[in-house]
């Protein structure tokens, strides 16, 4: 069973299906990340998650289009998709805004101990007042993690982000930047507590602003907190 400690944890996030076929060591990240929207369900993805799931945690996420998915999936495919991989799953991520369409599968992870993450993405901008709204409503909807991905576009929005990093309470958070302060956010995340921290398995960053998720993890081995 996953457990979360205070240290911040690296998740590979894959999104290319010529990842699966590479060895990961589980030393090279903490977590894997299988981003269904982009990968599916079929028997590759299937083999994968029976192969590796009981040596390296494996978190589940079939994105909403509204929310950065890819191709365009319905509801019902996403659910699909994730129910199929459910049984090789340490955590699974959904969306805060899908939280009452997804009641059923949340209590059927708490039953079997998976990790629930409430997530919500914002790829046109930073409101800090909502992103305060959203974690705490996460929060109080029981998620283990609760998370949220903003865009940065200014230096004074990366100070106001940083200056919310730093209020943040005990409950645990995952909280990144995304577009061109993307990388020096995700640090700076890590380092005020942030436990979930996305890098990328692949060829390809899932998220933009997203480093290589061994790079990510050798960094955050070496950044104290703040």
């Amino acid at each position: 069973m996953l457990t979360f400690a205070s240290q911040p944890l690296t998740v590979g996030a894959i999104t290319d299906k010529e990842a699966l076929g590479c060895n990961f060591a589980p030393t090279s990240v903490d977590l894997i990340e299988l981003r269904l929207d982009a990968l599916g369900n079929d028997d590759l993805v299937i083999n994968f998650a029976k192969q590796h799931h009981e040596t390296i945690p494996l978190l589940i996420t079939a994105r909403d289009p509204i929310e950065g998915g890819l191709n365009s999936l319905s509801f019902e495919l996403r659910l699909e998709f994730l129910q199929t991989l459910l049984p090789y799953a340490s955590a699974l991520d959904v969306e805060l805004n899908n939280f009452e369409a997804y009641e059923s599968l949340l209590s059927e992870a708490r039953l079997k101990d998976i990790k629930i993450v409430l997530s919500q993405h914002d790829f046109k901008g930073f409101d800090h007042i909502n992103t305060i709204a959203s974690l705490a409503r996460a929060q109080t909807l029981g998620a283990d993690v609760a998370k949220a991905a903003v865009t940065l576009k200014d230096p004074l929005e990366l100070t106001l982000y940083e200056s919310l990093l730093a209020d943040m309470n005990d409950a645990p958070f995952s909280l990144m930047g995304m577009g061109q302060y993307g990388p020096v956010s995700r640090l700076l995340a890590a380092q005020h507590g942030s436990l979930l921290n996305y890098g990328y398995l692949g060829k390809e960053a899932t998220a933009p602003g997203q480093w290589p998720a061994h790079l990510l993890k050798q960094v955050l081995a070496h950044s104290p907190r703040i």
